[in-house]
C-alpha cells in the first residue's frame, strides 16, 4: 500500500493470534529422507513498507516487543535451524525484492525497518515471487500486512481480478496456503482507502492482522504445510492443494454398532477394508461403523475435530447413511494394539436401513470457504482494527484463479475416501 514513515507509539495488547515456532524436527535426518524430499529451497520475503513499522518498531528504553517481532523471529529461527531443508533464502520485498541473510532478516524484525519503503503493490509483490522465485523443488512465504490499496478508489471492485491476474502467469500446479495472525502495532497506521483519513498516528489500541502466504506447486505446498506451518494458532484458508488420499479403512472391531462385516476382507476378527455388508439395520437399531482415518499429510485446520464434525461428509446414493461423529486419536487408541492405533482421526457412520444393492459411497471433506476470512474483512479501515481491507476480494481472487485449473481443494474436495454398503 501507499504509506509514509511510521512513528513508533502505544502499547502492546496481548490479545492476539501467536504462531508458535514450526514443529521441531529430528536432530538428524537419515541421508534417504534427505534424497527423496523433493522441498529443496524455501524463500523467505518480508514486506518493510512503512506500513510494516508499526508491527517491528524500533526497541524502545523498556525493551518490550511486539507480537509480530516475537512471533516471526521464533519462526525464522526455527526455519533456520530446521536440518530437514536445503537451501533457504531471506529477502526484504517493496518495489522488487533485495537479498538478505538470516542473521540480516532478523535483525530487522527486531530492531525495526531502517529505511522503509513508501509505496508496495501487494499485486506486484504477488507477481514477481510467483513468476521468479517459485521453481521446481521451492516454496516461497510472503509475510505482509497485506493491505491492498489500489490507485483509485473506484478500482475496490477489482481487486480479486487484480489478485488473479498477478498469479496468472505462474506455475500451472500452484497452491497458495494463507495464514492469518494479529500482532500489537506501534506506530502510525496507513488505512488502504486514503478517503476519511490519510493516516492514523499513535496507532493501534487493538490488534491487528498480519499474514504468511506460502506459494509453491500444490504437492510442495501441502508438504511445507503439514510440516512447517505446524502448531500455529493462526487462522488458515488453502487455495489449490492436492485432493489427498489419506490412509483409510472401516475398522470391524473399533466402536461398532449392529451386525454388519466387512465384505472385502471377509468375516475375520479385525479385518479390515472398505466395503461392509449389512445383515440387519433400522433406525430403531441402526449399524454403525468406523472408518479411521490418517490425516497427517492434511494442514491442521482439515485436522481439528471440530472442522470435520462441521464439514465431513457421506456422499452416495443412500440417505439413509450419514456420518454422525468425528473424534481424534486418544492416547488409550494409540496404545490399543488394535488396527485403530495407525489412525489418527475416527468418523462413525450410522446406517438406518440395509441396503437393497450394493451401493458406492465417498467420504468426502468439501472446499468450503473458511469463515474466519469474513469475520477479518472490512469496507473501512480508517479505524484500525483486527480486520482487513478487502480481504475476502483478495482471496476470491485467489479461488477463483486455482479453482479454473481444477487442482484441488477449490474444485472438489480437500480429500476423498471410497467406501461402499451393500446387503448380506
Amino acid at each position: 500500500m501507499n504509506t509514509e514513515s511510521g512513528q513508533p507509539a502505544a502499547t502492546a495488547d496481548p490479545a492476539a493470534k501467536r504462531p508458535a515456532a514450526p514443529a521441531p524436527q529430528p536432530a538428524k535426518p537419515s541421508a534417504a529422507a534427505v534424497a527423496t524430499s523433493p522441498l529443496e529451497r524455501v524463500n523467505v520475503f518480508l514486506e518493510v513498507s512503512g506500513s510494516m513499522q508499526g508491527f517491528m518498531p524500533a526497541a524502545g528504553a523498556d525493551a518490550s516487543t511486539t507480537q509480530f517481532q516475537q512471533q516471526v523471529s521464533e519462526w525464522l529461527s526455527a526455519l533456520e535451524r530446521n536440518p530437514n531443508l536445503g537451501q533457504r533464502r531471506y529477502y526484504r520485498i517493496a518495489d522488487r525484492p533485495v537479498a538478505d541473510s538470516y542473521r540480516a532478516l532478523s535483525e530487522t524484525v527486531r530492531r525495526g525497518i531502517r529505511q522503509p519503503a513508501t509505496s508496495t503493490s501487494i499485486p506486484a509483490i504477488l507477481d514477481t515471487v510467483a513468476n521468479r522465485y517459485l521453481t521446481d523443488g521451492t516454496v516461497s512465504v510472503i509475510i505482509s500486512d497485506f493491505i491492498y490499496s489500489p490507485e483509485r478508489a473506484g478500482d475496490v471492485p477489482y481487486i480479486s481480478t487484480d489478485i488473479a491476474d498477478a498469479l496468472a502467469r505462474s506455475r500451472p500446479d500452484l497452491a497458495v496456503s494463507v495464514y492469518g495472525f494479529t500482532s500489537d502495532f506501534r506506530g502510525t497506521y496507513y488505512p488502504a482507502i486514503k478517503g476519511k483519513v490519510g493516516k492514523v498516528p499513535n496507532c493501534c489500541p487493538k490488534p491487528v492482522p498480519y499474514y504468511m502466504w506460502v506459494l509453491g506447486p500444490s504437492k510442495l505446498v501441502a508438504e511445507f504445510d503439514a510440516s512447517l506451518m505446524k502448531n500455529l494458532e493462526a487462522e488458515q484458508a488453502h487455495y489449490g492443494l492436492p485432493a489427498a488420499e489419506v490412509p483409510s479403512a472401516v475398522l470391524s472391531r473399533y466402536g461398532r454398532k449392529g451386525v454388519w462385516f466387512v465384505a472385502d476382507a471377509g468375516k475375520q476378527a479385525g479385518a479390515s477394508g472398505r466395503v461392509v455388508a449389512i445383515e440387519e439395520a433400522s433406525a430403531q437399531e441402526p449399524a454403525e461403523f468406523v472408518v479411521g482415518l490418517n490425516l497427517n499429510q492434511l494442514p491442521e485446520l482439515f485436522q481439528a475435530p471440530d472442522y470435520l464434525q462441521k464439514n465431513l461428509v457421506l456422499r452416495g446414493n443412500i440417505p439413509e447413511a450419514k456420518v454422525v461423529k468425528v473424534e481424534g486419536a486418544t492416547e488409550a487408541t494409540r496404545r490399543s494394539g488394535g488396527a485403530e492405533a495407525d489412525y489418527t482421526h475416527f468418523a462413525t457412520v450410522r446406517v438406518t436401513a440395509k441396503p437393497r444393492v450394493k451401493q458406492d459411497l465417498v467420504l468426502a471433506l468439501p472446499a468450503t470457504r473458511p469463515t474466519w476470512v469474513e469475520k477479518w474483512t472490512t469496507t473501512d479501515d480508517s479505524r484500525p482494527g483486527p480486520q482487513t481491507f478487502a480481504l475476502n476480494r483478495q482471496l476470491d481472487g485467489l479461488q477463483r484463479l486455482l479453482a479454473g485449473r481444477n487442482t484441488g481443494t477449490n474444485a472438489a474436495e480437500v480429500m476423498r475416501v471410497p467406501l461402499a454398503v451393500q446387503p448380506d
